[in-house]
């Protein structure tokens, strides 16, 4: 099974694209887990996620790049055993750091063939995000193999310039898509390198 760890900030658009991207592996015939990661008791995401028919795991109470990494290793394992997936897709809570995620998947090592980091950027708010939790975004991005400026449909091209520049400047290793996860819109842009 592969391991894509979704990053991004709280409001970003994780959950809608991670829905997106749900169904349309699910229909190319893979078979898709989900693992949602809640900081509080409460899983807002994960109930929306069980409502569109689609295998979702929870883990809550904490972070799963400190407090909960042995959980999240466990809840692998169990997928893995019952559920068989082609693709986990890990949606990380807003204040994740997926490079530590991922430090901690491989300490544990459990039957995971590859593990990818997208990370998701808001581009209406990339600016005034950056001025505010600048090293928490930089660290999201620069740990990610694939970036996804989404809400491209709600800022100028001169903006979606900027914080792709700005973007490719932090992780020039990165693929970087643009999207609009609400709309749909350049979904395929990245959805190859996933499956």
């Amino acid at each position: 099974m592969k391991l894509l760890i979704m990053a991004g900030f709280l409001g970003s658009g994780k959950t809608t694209l991670l829905l997106q991207i749900a169904k349309r592996l699910s229909a190319a015939s893979l078979k898709i887990a989900i693992i949602e990661n809640e900081i509080g008791e409460i899983g807002v995401d994960g109930d929306y996620l069980n409502r569109e028919e689609l295998h979702v795991q929870k883990l809550f109470g904490g972070c799963i790049c400190c407090t909960l990494s042995t959980g999240l290793i466990e809840t692998l394992e169990k997928i893995e055993l019952h559920y068989q997936p082609d693709l986990v897709i890990l949606e990380a809570t807003g204040v994740a750091r997926p490079g530590d995620i991922l430090t901690n998947v491989n300490k544990y090592q459990p039957k995971v063939e590859s593990i990818k980091i997208l990370t998701l950027v808001d581009a209406f708010r990339f600016e005034m995000l950056m001025e505010v939790i600048e090293p928490l975004l930089t660290a999201q991005i620069k740990a990610a193999h694939t970036v996804v400026v989404n809400k491209i449909d709600q800022v100028q091209n001169k903006t979606l310039e900027s914080v792709i520049q700005s973007v490719e400047c932090l992780n020039p290793e990165a693929k970087v898509s643009t999207v609009s996860a609400e709309v749909g819109t350049n979904l395929n842009s990245f959805l190859d390198d996933l499956s």
